[in-house]
């Protein structure tokens, strides 16, 4: 079948489509429209040559509603069903008085529904976030999906898009090429996390090699897109369903084995500063000096302090320095004393009074008393009738180095 085409400046549009997979389905639940041009000669012409000469020419609108219509009576006989048809959309476009209506009828002319459309809009587009929300609601009422694109690149912001509420937030290829690892894997489980606390969808671009795929779904994400799983295409081509099945089983038990280790290998490491909380803790509840009580916790290589809350959060007695204890640093002076503080608001504080006599263990975390990466235990106890919160913070980078030996 001959691509549906027209033409601008002389130039052949065409349409390609590039396979969306969902995560948790294993499949393909979507292709993105990306456009081509071709010359008389046959040679193709990248989306970005075609926009960019729209933009010499003030006619970023035009060729972007030509597009459209080559891509929807392109798809429209291609899409497989109860598949997701993404269309890209410039802001200057997506914002246009009376758009949305205008392109629901054509996408109902070409077979289609609106239903079955993810409009994709830069968020850093340089429009007004208002005139962006004002639009969304417009092509939700027609019945579109609306997905904000590239989000972490340029100048993103993560305000506007919990302003706009996007059904669909496409991650920028950069996220998953980020040069430093550990940006990377700390980074991208949060924001996904914090993309889905507030009611949207991830997809992740750029997805070329199975440790891209595995980031995505060690970070939750959703769906899925990139080489590893289909090139864009005139016609429809996902990766055959063995293929893609074997590369998400694969990475599947990959991340399932991992976490395993993981767990294991945290809590074989933890388990002598577990237990001598524990018995510093009893001491304690029996009438010990806190020094007499933590002296065994003190002498571990990674205990960086044991400190003792009462009722309300606070330090009752002061915290001691336990063998990786560092010296304060000067630049950090202003956070150093944690006597004054109340800690109270912590949920290590609030896990463990909720369940007394258990050793609570935090994630690790920057510690607001200094710059060491740590993971805090803690343990409610009874001490001459009052309830004490006794707890101590692990030096987590430390400790954690042993890891790679028992992994």
């Amino acid at each position: 079948m001959e691509s549906a085409q027209r033409t601008f400046d002389g130039i052949a549009l065409h349409t390609h489509l590039q396979p969306i997979y969902s995560l948790p389905h294993q499949r393909e639940i979507g292709y993105e429209a990306l456009l081509r041009g071709a010359t008389g000669s046959g040679a193709l012409i990248a989306p970005f040559e075609l926009f960019a000469k729209a933009i010499v020419e003030g006619s970023v609108s035009t060729l972007d509603r030509m597009s459209h219509a080559a891509h929807l009576r392109h798809a429209a006989s291609r899409l497989p069903e109860a598949t997701w048809l993404f269309l890209n959309i410039s802001p200057g476009t997506f914002t246009a008085p009376g758009y949305a209506p205008h392109v629901a009828g054509l996408v109902r002319a070409c077979g289609l529904a609106p239903e079955q459309i993810v409009f994709e809009v830069l968020e850093s587009g340089g429009t007004e976030v208002s005139e962006i929300a004002q639009a969304t609601r417009a092509f939700r009422a027609q019945g579109f999906l609306v997905a904000v694109d590239d989000f972490g690149a340029g100048h993103s912001n993560i305000d506007r898009l919990l302003t706009l509420r996007p059904d669909i937030v496409k991650l920028d290829r950069s996220l998953v090429r980020a040069k430093s690892a550990h940006m990377r894997d700390a980074l991208m489980p949060k924001l996904v996390g914090l993309l889905h606390e507030s009611g949207m969808f991830v997809v992740a671009e750029g997805i070329e090699t199975e440790e891209d795929l595995l980031l995505a779904a060690r970070s939750d994400v959703d769906f899925v897109q990139g080489y590893l799983f289909g090139q864009p295409a005139p016609e429809p081509e996902p990766a055959p369903d063995t293929a893609a099945t074997r590369l998400f089983e694969s990475v599947f038990d990959t991340l399932s084995h991992l976490r395993r280790a993981e767990r294991l290998a945290s809590d074989m490491l933890l388990m002598p500063y577990r237990s001598r909380l524990t018995e510093a803790a009893a001491r304690f509840a029996a009438g010990a000096s806190t020094e007499a009580a933590c002296a065994a916790l003190l002498k571990l290589p990674c205990t960086l302090s044991c400190f003792f809350l009462d009722i309300r959060g606070r330090e009752f007695t002061p915290s001691l320095p336990g063998a990786g204890a560092k010296t304060p640093s000067v630049r950090f002076a202003p956070i150093a004393d944690p006597s004054s503080g109340r800690w109270d608001n912590r949920a290590y504080f609030a896990d463990a009074l909720a369940s007394p006599q258990r050793v609570i263990e935090s994630a690790p975390y920057l510690s607001v008393t200094g710059t060491s990466l740590c993971v805090t235990l803690t343990i409610a106890i009874k001490r001459r009738g009052a309830s004490v919160v006794v707890g101590a913070d692990i030096d987590w980078l430390q400790l954690s180095a042993a890891a790679s030996a028992i992994l």
